[in-house]
């Protein structure tokens, strides 16, 4: 069909497939997860708000004959804990569940990945013991890979959580304590921040439309909305791709807050470069994020500790850590991890490399409507991928 890229199943891949589901699923099962199948028809909206840049634009966005804009699911973290809110809208007790379904994203047609996929995954929510819910959920995507016949993969992980704890550590406005955090997920975009709030570019200085935040930058906050919103009126602002003039206005008063404010430190500056550099062995890296903090006069003694807790919770589950590496800049493309993060690659495989990933989201459930924030943590495993990657090693 022009303009789709699809997956074509033969009776063979599909035996093969069914084979492998049955596998992953006994090992999910085994674990205490439950089955469940979330609808493929979901509402826009929560994808478009919480997805992230890297999934947003990839969406399959719709309108219905009864006017609702619905998608095509992009991945089964959000239905599925948007299912579980459904029969549970207080989000008490815990919950183990698991999937292989179907998700969808637009794929240039020249890139070689399909739009429509197959992904299997477990979502462990309400599970105090974050280190060890953590540490069960990828030793449980590492079991299911490994048992499907995975061999010779990398296996990288990374920690949001220990970066939002250093932003938070710092003594830095509260502003741009925000927007560092929600830009983690974007280096080029985070690089080029990081520039504005250190003072090297000045975001007031010359290109088109900046009169706007010059003038803005000298008022105070009252006054700089009181000015943004005679002009958005005025102009009769209509929403630009999924942000409305009220998205707008926000966004440019946080600029022109930017600019009043006085650069960060080349201290605070460096350090934070610094600890995005750091790679490596787990192990090796948290003496080097131990050595920064002592250095820089910041404490990160809560996370740090947490993180090497979490370390020897996954080698009494038999993972071999050492071999595995962390990057303190991997932050994954999804905007709703707040902490441990992971991937486990082919790199032979090429644009098809990442077999499986996952990653704590704690903040997800109540943006979902809980009442509150819900440990929670999950992983998933894209399974044609995990087939050609065993079939690849097999040859």
């Amino acid at each position: 069909m022009p303009g789709c890229s699809a997956p074509v199943y033969d009776a063979e891949m599909l035996a093969a497939l069914e084979a492998q589901a049955a596998l992953i699923k006994g090992v999910f099962h085994e674990k205490g997860y439950r089955s469940v199948e979330p609808p493929v028809l979901q509402p826009a909206e929560v994808f478009l708000n919480l997805s992230g840049e890297d999934i947003r634009r990839r969406i399959y966005v719709f309108t219905d004959p009864g006017g609702e804009e619905l998608c095509l699911r992009p991945d089964l973290t959000i239905p599925t804990c948007a299912m579980y809110l459904a029969g549970n809208t207080q989000a008490k007790g815990s919950a183990k569940l698991c999937y292989n379904g179907t998700a969808f994203r637009y794929q240039p047609l020249d890139g070689g990945r399909p739009s429509e996929f197959l992904q299997a995954g477990v979502e462990s929510l309400g599970a105090r013991d974050r280190e060890k819910a953590d540490a069960q959920v990828i030793g449980l995507a590492v079991e299911a890979c490994e048992g499907a016949g995975l061999q010779n993969y990398k296996l990288k992980i990374g920690d949001v959580g220990l970066f939002f704890a250093l932003i938070n550590a710092l003594d830095i406005p509260e502003l741009w304590r925000n927007r560092l955090k929600r830009y983690i997920w974007r280096p080029l975009e985070f690089e080029a921040l990081l520039a504005r709030l250190s003072g090297k570019k000045n975001m007031t200085d010359n290109g088109p439309g900046n009169g706007l935040l010059n003038a803005l930058s000298r008022l105070d906050e009252d006054q700089a909305r009181a000015a943004l919103d005679n002009v958005l009126s005025l102009a009769e602002i209509s929403p630009v791709g999924v942000r409305n003039a009220e998205e707008i206005a926000e966004r440019l008063l946080a600029q022109a807050s930017e600019a009043r404010m006085e650069a960060l430190s080349p201290k605070i500056v460096k350090l934070l470069n610094d600890y995005l550099k750091v790679s490596g062995a787990p192990a090796a890296a948290l003496t080097k994020i131990r050595s920064l903090m002592r250095k820089a006069g910041v404490n990160l003694s809560e996370a740090l500790e947490r993180f090497e807790r979490r370390l020897q919770l996954m080698s009494e589950q038999g993972l071999v850590v050492s071999r595995y590496e962390f990057d303190a800049d991997f932050g994954r493309k999804l905007e709703y991890y707040t902490g441990f993060v992971f991937e486990i690659t082919v790199p032979a495989m090429d644009e098809n490399a990442q077999i499986a990933g996952g990653g704590r989201y704690d903040t997800l459930l109540r943006k979902l409507g809980a009442p509150r924030d819900v440990p929670a943590v999950g992983c998933m495993i894209r399974t044609e991928r995990l087939l050609m990657a065993v079939r690849e090693a097999g040859k």
